[in-house]
């Protein structure tokens, strides 16, 4: 039995050296690799007067009240450390861009009097290490970007002092993990982009959930080695990017508060769902799935895209799935494997507005198949084998609120076509369709007229040209609408916190103006007893004077009768005197 238990440790001790190998040999070849992208890169600025010198307080070259300094493409090695030391005699330096350098190492001295700095730009160097001090004295940087660098260690308290941290770059790095609460003091944080480097692995905590401001609007871990989805434990997450990995399964223990997940490109056959719950946007396009479970229970979700996959495998799930999802709105099939065969009873919704079913193997689609989608406004259904619509005169009263249908790069018949065409002319149905896009007797014809003239056949590099097209189209169309939305959200961001900012300045002054109402109110008070006590002495002492003057006898004495008048006698006045 003890000699089991040994052999068991054994083995996983070695089995844990052995990951750790792996690791290090993927470091060592990251690093290698992108030394020498980096070496590639800035041999064109290789005529710098500054190349692998010095940054100095002279080099600098500080202007008066210059607040954005540009000393990116210059080649500089290192940094020197007295350069703090000139930031402190009356310099406020807001944006530091040391992008395209050479540097390959910043110690706890570099930065050390940059109090005011906002935005540090330290991309497309050779750094390999963060250390715990070296942005120790930046409190207040906004946006930090390390990308394009060689960093394959993050010490753990790295970040710990960047308390008004939003933004973080670093992709393209060496990164094989992260130590456990990596970014716990960084509450502002709503972007981290750590894409493109050997992450495998992360820690459940990496940010603090109870002190977090804001949620954070993009975590992008894609183009990384995870096997597994990772969890991450935080506030919210509005766009959680992890696309282009390794992961086969889709599943974590405990509720994961994504909004918006992409999980594309990668090998998963297995996708449980039921801790994604409050997501609205997911992206599973381009896996291998064999199985979907809780998307019924998905009751915010409003993008579902399952392109590239078999959903012939799930589609009792599916069909189960889209009818109970109350807010879908577009849902994405294309390249399922989809055909008039296995169409039937697939799809309905009364929520979906936009359905894609492109790109699948339809020869002869019945508008019946499609008819318990009534809300439909856009279908598209390019890219098939298409020869016929069947019923396609019901369109207009199956889908009464239709406005758009693509049906390009199929195989109509021009005869047809031309009819089909002519119907959706005469409803309120719009086409993308090019008439010309038929053919007669197998060949691909200028327009829907019988002529002499005749287009080249439309060969395989035509559709993949067009194709081309079409997925860069969308590709930009997608991330315009993601940098407007970002946009948009920092802009909203930057107004909340303005507002906060308004908000606790109107605070201190209302704080001052009760201070001083109260120390008014005291000086009133102080006053008003005064001049009450003064008040009432003045009152008293008229009294009594009042009083005096009721007693004094006023009297005359006459010296040769020896005798006072009013009947007065000389044992009253003395005894009178004596009194008083």
């Amino acid at each position: 039995m003890q000699l089991t238990v040994r052999c068991t440790i054994a083995y996983l001790l070695a089995g844990i050296v052995s990951l750790l190998s792996v690791d290090q040999s993927r470091g060592d070849e990251c690093v290698s690799m992108k030394r020498d992208r980096h070496r590639t890169l800035m041999e064109e600025y290789r005529h710098s007067p500054n190349w692998d010198g010095f940054l100095t307080e002279d080099t600098l070259n500080l202007r008066q009240n210059e607040t954005e300094v540009d000393l990116s493409r210059q080649g500089f090695k290192e940094v020197h450390w007295h350069l703090s030391s000139i930031v402190g005699d009356g310099y406020e330096i807001f944006e530091l861009n040391l992008a395209f350098n050479n540097l390959e190492e910043l110690n706890e001295l570099t930065f050390l009097k940059f109090y005011s700095l906002e935005t540090l730009n330290l991309s497309n160097n050779r750094l390999q290490t963060i250390s715990n001090l070296t942005f120790g004295s930046l409190i207040r940087l906004v946006e930090l970007d390390l990308s394009f660098n060689l960093i394959h260690t993050l010490e753990r308290q790295a970040f710990d002092r960047l308390y008004a941290l939003e933004s973080l770059s670093l992709r393209e790095n060496c990164l094989v993990t992260l130590a456990p609460n990596q970014f716990h003091f960084n509450d502002h944080l709503s972007s981290v982009l750590l894409d493109h480097n050997q992450l495998a692995f992360l820690p459940a905590i990496l940010f603090d959930p109870i002190t977090m401001v804001d949620e954070i609007y993009e975590l992008d871990l894609s183009d990384n080695n995870f096997r597994r989805m990772p969890y991450i434990e935080t506030k919210e997450i509005a766009l959680l990017k992890i696309d282009n990995n390794h992961i086969e399964t889709l599943t974590v223990n405990k509720s994961f508060n994504v909004r918006a997940l992409q999980i594309q490109h990668n090998n998963i056959y297995d996708a449980d769902l039921f801790k994604f719950n409050r997501a609205e946007h997911i992206d599973l396009s381009h896996n291998n799935l064999d199985n979907i479970v809780g998307l019924h229970e998905m009751n915010q979700l409003e993008y579902l895209d399952l392109s590239s996959n078999n959903v012939s495998k799930f589609d009792y799930n599916l069909k189960y799935s889209i009818r109970n999802i109350p807010s879908l709105v577009t849902l994405r099939l294309q390249n399922c494997s989809l055909s008039e065969h296995n169409i039937g009873g697939l799809l309905a919704s009364d929520s979906i507005l936009n359905l894609d079913l492109s790109q699948n193997n339809f020869v002869r689609l019945n508008v019946s198949d499609l008819s318990r989608m009534r809300s439909l406004q856009y279908l598209s259904l390019n890219f098939n084998y298409l020869r016929e619509l069947i019923s396609y005169e019901r369109l207009e009263h199956e889908f009464p609120f239709l406005e758009l249908v693509s049906l390009s790069f199929n195989r109509w018949n021009c005869t047809y076509y031309d009819q089909l065409n002519a119907y959706l002319n005469r409803t309120h149905i719009r086409s993308t369709s090019d008439p010309r896009d038929c053919y007669i007797n197998g060949t691909h014809v200028t327009d829907s007229y019988v002529t002499d003239a005749f287009e080249p056949q439309y060969t395989m590099n035509h559709i993949k040209r067009d194709m081309t097209v079409l997925r860069n189209l969308g590709r930009n169309t997608i991330y315009f609408m993601y940098a407007l939305f970002s946009t948009i959200r920092g802009q909203g961001n930057e107004t909340a916190l303005h507002q906060q900012r308004l908000d606790g300045q109107l605070h201190d002054l209302e704080r001052d103006v009760d201070r001083l109402l109260g120390m008014l109110a005291f000086l009133v008070a102080i006053f008003a007893a005064v001049l009450f006590v003064a008040v009432v002495y003045g009152g008293w002492r008229l009294v009594r004077k009042w009083q005096h003057d009721r007693t004094v006898k006023v009297v005359t004495y006459n010296k040769r009768a020896n005798e006072f008048s009013n009947g007065v006698t000389v044992n009253d006045v003395i005894r009178d005197n004596s009194t008083a």
